[in-house]
C-alpha cells in the first residue's frame, strides 16, 4: 500500500478545496505560519502510522483533530487558520479512510486468493495440518489445494487421489472437500477419500463422526455415519450408501493388514495397492487359495514369505517385480 507520506503539504489543501470550498469560491492561499504546518505535518504522519499499524480509530482520530482546532483558537492568530485547518483535516481523514477501506479489501482479496498446494509422487505419503488443526494424510499420487488461512463462512480444499481427514470440530465453520464429482462435507470428524481420476468413482469411508456427501451441483445426497461407505459413480452419477466391508480401507497408512478367509487374488491386490509394487500369480488355479493372517507393519518380504510357506508357493523377483508360482 502506498502510504499518504508521499503526498506533499500544498497537495492536501487542493483536496480541502475540491471537498469543503463553494463552487465558484475563489481559493484563497492559507494564512499558516511555519509552526502550524509542523504540526500538521506531524498529525498527518501519525494517522498514517495508526493505519500501517492496524490500530486506526476514526472516532478517536477525529476527536484528536477537533481537540487540536479548538486548542489553537485559543492562540492569537488568523482568524482564517481554525477553518482551513479543519478543512484539510478533514480531507486528509477522508484520504485516510478511503486508502484504508482500499487496503482492508486489498488484503482480503489476497488472503482469499493464496492457494496452496502440495503434490505426493510415487516414492511416500505426506502428512500435513492445515491452519485450523486439521491433519490430512496423503497417499502416493494425491494432491491437495487448500488456503493458508481459511475464510469467516467455512473451511474448503480440493483433492486429487487418496487422503485421510481427521478434522478439528468447529460447528460454526463446515469443512467442506471437492472430490472429482463429489464434494463431502463435515463438522469434526476422521474419514477416508479416494478419489483418484483414472477410477470411475468417488469413495467415502467414515472412521468416526458423520460425514455429508453429496453431488456437485444437486440437492442429492447422503449423510454417512461410522463404518459407512459412500460411493458416487463418475459414468451414471449414481450416489450409493453401503457398509465398509474392506478391514484393511486404511492399509495404505497404517500398514496394517488384516486377512480373514481371503483369496489369495484379493491379498495380492491389497499388497500392490499398500507397497505399490507388482505382484502376479503364474498359475490362476492358485487365486482362491485362502489366507488367514494379521500384519502389522510388517516388510513386504515377510509377508511373502509368510504366504508361500503356507501354500507351499515360491516367489520369483525379477526386475522389482514379484511372481507367485507353485514350488516345484
Amino acid at each position: 500500500m502506498k502510504t499518504n507520506k508521499d503526498i506533499r503539504q500544498k497537495d492536501w489543501e487542493l483536496l480541502a478545496r475540491e471537498l469543503f470550498d463553494a463552487p465558484g469560491e475563489p481559493f484563497q492561499q492559507a494564512e499558516i505560519d511555519e509552526a502550524e504546518k509542523e504540526k500538521l505535518s506531524r498529525l498527518a504522519q501519525k494517522i498514517d502510522l495508526h493505519l500501517q499499524l492496524k490500530k486506526y480509530d476514526t472516532s478517536r482520530a477525529f476527536s484528536q483533530v477537533k481537540t487540536h482546532i479548538h486548542t489553537e483558537r485559543a492562540k492569537p492568530v488568523s482568524r482564517l487558520i481554525p477553518l482551513r485547518l479543519l478543512k484539510i483535516a478533514a480531507a486528509v481523514l477522508l484520504a485516510i479512510l478511503i486508502g484504508g477501506s482500499a487496503y482492508w479489501v486489498g488484503q482480503q482479496k489476497h488472503s482469499e486468493a493464496h492457494m496452496a498446494e502440495v503434490v505426493v509422487d510415487d516414492s511416500g505419503l505426506s502428512q500435513i495440518e492445515l491452519s485450523d488443526g486439521t491433519l490430512v494424510t496423503l497417499n502416493r499420487d494425491t494432491k491437495i489445494n487448500y488456503p493458508d488461512k481459511f475464510g469467516n463462512e467455512n473451511r474448503e480444499v480440493s483433492i486429487e487421489g487418496e487422503a485421510f481427514f481427521e478434522v478439528t470440530p468447529n460447528p460454526n465453520k463446515p469443512f467442506i472437500i471437492h472430490a472429482g464429482e463429489a464434494t463431502v462435507k463435515v463438522l469434526g470428524t476422521s474419514f477416508t477419500v479416494n478419489a483418484y481420476p483414472q477410477n470411475d468413482r468417488v469413495e467415502v469411508i467414515v472412521a468416526s463422526g458423520k460425514v455429508q456427501v453429496s453431488k456437485q451441483q444437486a440437492m442429492e445426497d447422503i449423510i454417512l455415519d461410522p463404518g459407512d461407505k459412500g460411493t458416487l459413480l463418475t459414468a451414471s452419477k449414481q450416489l450409493i450408501k453401503s457398509q465398509n466391508a474392506d478391514p484393511n480401507f486404511l492399509a495404505w497408512k497404517t500398514r496394517t493388514l488384516v486377512f480373514n478367509e481371503s483369496s489369495l487374488n484379493d491379498v495380492i491386490k491389497q499388497l500392490n495397492k499398500v507397497y505399490r509394487v507388482h505382484i502376479e500369480i503364474e498359475d490362476h488355479s492358485l487365486d482362491n487359495l485362502l489366507l488367514n493372517a494379521h500384519f502389522e507393519k510388517e516388510p513386504l518380504d515377510f509377508i511373502l514369505e509368510v504366504i508361500s510357506t503356507t501354500h507351499g508357493l515360491k516367489v520369483d523377483i525379477r526386475n522389482g517385480n514379484y511372481l507367485l508360482k507353485k514350488d516345484a
